[in-house]
């Protein structure tokens, strides 16, 4: 059996194991409303005040993710937002200011 040793805050999935066995580990992100959820909170704030009425509901709930990671101290839930980000992409308009900061809040959170 092998064993594998992180000695750093995991940012995103990690698939370890041997002899055939695959682990599939949760986000853990100990930078708890550390200076990348600040930006991306910074991002997510430009993202509703660009999209305005016509944003769909996923801005907001990315919008209020980042703000409760970042009010309560803790980690924003990655996989969510990801999710989030990826539906907000496939309706933004190609080219637009819409994707760039959908991708600078996908960066910002480890994705």
């Amino acid at each position: 059996m092998d064993t594998f040793n992180f000695n750093a805050p995991v940012n995103g999935p990690i698939q370890a194991g041997g002899e055939g066995n695959t682990q599939n580990n949760n986000i853990v992100n100990n930078n708890y409303g550390g200076q990348q959820t600040a930006e991306a909170l910074r991002l997510a704030n430009e993202l509703v005040r660009q999209l305005g009425a016509t944003a769909p509901p996923e801005v907001e709930a990315v919008q209020a993710e980042l703000a409760r990671a970042d009010q309560q101290n803790t980690a924003a839930d990655h996989v969510r937002i990801r999710a989030w980000l990826s539906t907000i992409s496939q309706g933004a308009v190609a080219g637009s200011g819409t994707l760039a900061l959908v991708e600078g809040i996908r960066q910002a959170v480890g994705g």
